[in-house]
């Protein structure tokens, strides 16, 4: 076919990308819309395989179309297609036939395209963020805001991805993603030498392109010590307070600007950070609830056993001792009756408090139940552990209990202890404590038990 100057004429007019390529697979014309877009003139197009300009690889992924649009049939296909010189795109086309109405011959075929990658993107992302928001019990949520970020640089483009804490003027960054160099989570640095001052400022998203050509952006701190020629960001805002920020950066200079798109894109991955930061504090305070007791503060019976057999977990390798006692306050009952349960719930919390205060962080103190505590103690033999309950023992004893008319009660309690052997059961050590409690009541309260098991081990 020859192509003559009026289809020329139309074909430039066009805003979609078309080209005419004969049946040996050779353009013949490509409008201007298509030579913008490859960036190559009509010379450098002209009489070229396809292969050549698009690549041997993605050639090789559409010749089945070519066979069947020479065959005479009309087709349309998206696909991703990789030029020669490295960009790849999402391309809506459609291959027309041109056929001989004499002789039924093809003598080739007009291709109109039109590049979708931005969309093709953008409905990636949607799913995507989709998918991510909606696990929110099947993955944590370091890992779900890691996979937005991740998201979001391969789609903006950006090298990096971060969500930050910004508390006064410390800037602290809690999430970030980056395909290589990463900025560690944990990172501290002043308010003022990030762009993320500048976000804070805005309502909207803020961008540039080209921050050494664009204010504020070129004499800022950041660009004075980062480079970063690329940056979008985002005000994090939780319970209607500014929280932090979501930004995207790079040090390149982007070849366009942000498009619309990009911004909707932008601030849907915030609202969804948003989500899974509210829904991840929500989760915390209602696991603190679960394993807090309401009364003392102290961690509760939920709590104990999930922290004994991790414990029992962790002496498989490193062997560590661990002592398990029970902690019961004496004649609690006759205190409650003779006082009532206000004072019984005071010395309760009295009595916790000063258990607290005489054990490590290390060590384990729970409430299970009326005028019960647990003590879980690790990494001490059973002298040491000895000790340490010897220590609260008398601690309680001297710890008087106030009343309102200025009289004090006399506060004791009675222990039993077990040590915990390997892969021994929460049950089988809770009973080796809860008798040798037993013995401590029977011989007059205010003193510590071992269970004969601990004396057997300790022989």
């Amino acid at each position: 076919m020859k192509v003559d100057r009026a289809f020329k004429k139309l074909a430039d007019s066009l805003p979609l990308m078309m080209a005419y390529v004969d049946n040996q697979g050779r353009y013949q014309h490509v409008n201007q819309a298509y030579r913008n877009f490859i960036g190559l003139e009509l010379h450098q197009v002209k009489g070229k395989f396809i292969s050549e300009i698009i690549g041997a690889e993605s050639y090789q992924q559409i010749t089945l179309y070519h066979q069947r649009v020479l065959a005479g049939e009309e087709v349309s296909f998206t696909d991703k297609v990789t030029f020669v010189d490295g960009r790849s795109f999402q391309l809506d086309v459609k291959y027309v036939p041109n056929i001989e109405n004499k002789t039924g011959r093809v003598n080739g075929f007009f291709a109109i395209i039109n590049d979708v990658t931005e969309y093709a993107s953008a409905a990636e992302v949607l799913r995507a963020v989709h998918d991510v928001v909606n696990r929110q019990t099947q993955t944590l949520s370091t890992d779900r805001i890691n996979e937005l970020l991740r998201l979001g640089c391969h789609y903006l483009n950006t090298q990096y991805g971060i969500v930050s804490q910004v508390e006064d003027t410390l800037y602290t960054v809690k999430f970030s993603y980056a395909d290589h160099d990463p900025v560690p989570p944990g990172s501290r640095f002043d308010l003022g030498d990030t762009y993320c001052s500048i976000t804070l400022e805005a309502e909207n998203v803020v961008a540039t392109t080209h921050a050494s050509k664009s204010k504020p952006y070129a004499g800022h701190p950041c660009y004075q010590q980062f480079q970063l020629q690329t940056y979008l960001g985002l005000p994090i805002t939780i319970n209607g307070k500014v929280w932090g920020t979501v930004n995207f950066s790079s040090p390149q200079v982007r070849s366009h600007p942000f498009s619309e798109l990009d911004i909707e894109l932008m601030g849907l991955i915030c609202s969804a950070i948003e989500t899974i930061l509210i829904n991840s504090s929500k989760t915390k305070r209602l696991e603190k609830l679960a394993y807090t007791d309401f009364l003392t503060g102290l961690s509760n019976r939920l709590y104990l056993t999930e922290r004994f057999n991790e414990l029992t977990l962790q002496r498989h390798t490193n062997s560590k001792s661990c002592c398990f006692a029970l902690i019961d306050i004496d004649h609690f009952k006759a205190i409650n009756d003779t006082f009532g349960h206000d004072i019984g719930d005071k010395m309760l919390q009295q009595t916790a408090l000063k258990i607290a205060g005489l054990i490590r962080t290390t060590d384990t103190l729970t409430r299970i139940g009326g005028e019960e505590f647990a003590l879980i103690i690790t990494g001490l033999n059973q002298a040491q552990a000895d000790s340490v309950l010897e220590k609260i023992r008398r601690g309680v004893e001297n710890n008087k209990f106030q009343l309102a008319d200025g009289s004090s009660l006399a506060v004791t309690v009675s222990i039993g202890a077990t040590l915990i052997s390997d892969a021994e059961p929460f049950k089988s050590a809770y009973k080796q404590a809860d008798l040798a409690l037993y013995k401590s009541k029977r011989g007059g309260r205010n003193r510590t038990t071992w269970s004969q098991q601990s004396l057997t081990m300790a022989q």
